[in-house]
Protein backbone atom coordinates (compact mmCIF):
# COMPACT_ATOMS: atom_id res chain seq x y z
CA UNK A 1 0.00 0.00 0.00
CA UNK A 2 1.67 3.29 0.97
CA UNK A 3 4.83 2.43 2.93
CA UNK A 4 6.83 -0.76 3.16
CA UNK A 5 7.25 -2.58 6.46
CA UNK A 6 10.78 -3.77 7.30
CA UNK A 7 11.93 -6.41 9.76
CA UNK A 8 13.76 -5.05 12.80
CA UNK A 9 16.21 -7.98 12.84
CA UNK A 10 17.15 -8.64 9.19
CA UNK A 11 16.03 -5.31 7.65
CA UNK A 12 14.27 -7.06 4.75
CA UNK A 13 10.82 -6.05 3.59
CA UNK A 14 7.82 -7.88 5.03
CA UNK A 15 5.30 -8.36 2.24
CA UNK A 16 2.48 -10.47 3.71
CA UNK A 17 0.48 -10.10 6.91
CA UNK A 18 0.95 -13.80 7.70
CA UNK A 19 4.71 -13.31 7.90
CA UNK A 20 4.45 -10.30 10.24
CA UNK A 21 4.96 -10.50 13.99
CA UNK A 22 4.68 -7.28 15.95
CA UNK A 23 6.04 -7.19 19.48
CA UNK A 24 6.96 -4.70 22.16
CA UNK A 25 10.61 -4.16 22.84
CA UNK A 26 11.09 -1.82 25.79
CA UNK A 27 7.81 0.03 25.19
CA UNK A 28 8.40 0.36 21.41
CA UNK A 29 6.41 -1.68 18.91
CA UNK A 30 8.62 -3.31 16.30
CA UNK A 31 7.94 -5.57 13.31
CA UNK A 32 9.67 -8.88 12.61
CA UNK A 33 9.49 -11.68 10.10
CA UNK A 34 8.00 -14.72 11.77
CA UNK A 35 11.26 -16.64 11.32
CA UNK A 36 13.38 -13.83 12.75
CA UNK A 37 11.13 -13.57 15.77
CA UNK A 38 11.18 -17.30 16.46
CA UNK A 39 14.94 -17.74 16.01
CA UNK A 40 16.35 -14.78 17.86
CA UNK A 41 13.81 -12.92 19.96
CA UNK A 42 11.35 -15.39 21.46
CA UNK A 43 13.33 -15.84 24.67
CA UNK A 44 14.15 -12.16 25.20
CA UNK A 45 11.99 -10.40 27.77
CA UNK A 46 10.95 -6.77 27.46
CA UNK A 47 9.68 -4.59 30.27
CA UNK A 48 6.05 -4.75 29.20
CA UNK A 49 4.05 -7.63 27.74
CA UNK A 50 7.18 -9.85 27.83
CA UNK A 51 7.80 -9.32 24.12
CA UNK A 52 4.84 -11.53 23.21
CA UNK A 53 3.42 -11.04 19.70
CA UNK A 54 0.72 -8.39 19.60
CA UNK A 55 -0.91 -9.71 16.45
CA UNK A 56 -1.13 -13.39 17.37
CA UNK A 57 -3.82 -15.33 19.21
CA UNK A 58 -2.51 -14.31 22.64
CA UNK A 59 -2.31 -10.66 21.63
CA UNK A 60 -5.89 -10.67 20.38
CA UNK A 61 -7.07 -12.50 23.52
CA UNK A 62 -5.27 -9.95 25.70
CA UNK A 63 -6.94 -7.17 23.70
CA UNK A 64 -10.43 -8.54 24.39
CA UNK A 65 -9.64 -9.26 28.05
CA UNK A 66 -8.23 -5.76 28.56
CA UNK A 67 -11.33 -4.18 27.03
CA UNK A 68 -13.58 -6.21 29.35
CA UNK A 69 -11.49 -5.41 32.43
CA UNK A 70 -11.40 -1.75 31.51
CA UNK A 71 -15.17 -1.59 31.10
CA UNK A 72 -15.67 -3.52 34.34
CA UNK A 73 -13.50 -1.19 36.41
CA UNK A 74 -14.74 2.00 34.72
CA UNK A 75 -18.01 1.80 36.61
CA UNK A 76 -16.49 0.79 39.95
CA UNK A 77 -14.56 2.62 42.62
CA UNK A 78 -11.13 1.93 41.03
CA UNK A 79 -11.39 3.87 37.79
CA UNK A 80 -7.59 4.19 37.51
CA UNK A 81 -7.36 0.44 36.88
CA UNK A 82 -9.43 0.88 33.73
CA UNK A 83 -6.87 3.35 32.40
CA UNK A 84 -4.01 0.92 33.06
CA UNK A 85 -6.00 -1.91 31.45
CA UNK A 86 -6.27 0.17 28.26
CA UNK A 87 -2.50 0.07 27.63
CA UNK A 88 -2.56 -3.34 25.85
CA UNK A 89 -5.55 -2.12 23.84
CA UNK A 90 -3.66 0.95 22.69
CA UNK A 91 -0.61 -1.15 21.79
CA UNK A 92 -2.74 -3.49 19.68
CA UNK A 93 -4.55 -0.68 17.88
CA UNK A 94 -1.27 1.13 17.19
CA UNK A 95 0.26 -2.11 15.88
CA UNK A 96 -2.62 -2.60 13.48
CA UNK A 97 -2.55 0.92 12.05
CA UNK A 98 1.24 1.20 11.92
CA UNK A 99 2.06 -2.18 10.37
CA UNK A 100 -0.74 -4.63 9.60
CA UNK A 101 -3.08 -2.57 7.48
CA UNK A 102 -0.25 -1.79 5.03
CA UNK A 103 0.30 -5.45 4.12
CA UNK A 104 -1.53 -7.90 1.89
CA UNK A 105 -3.40 -10.75 3.53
Amino acid sequence: MSKAVYCEKCSKEIKFRGDLVTATLFFVIVAYHEDCYVKDLKGFRGLFLDNQPLNGFLGNFLFVAAVLVSIGFAFGSMKWVSIIALLPVLYRIYSYFRFERKLEK
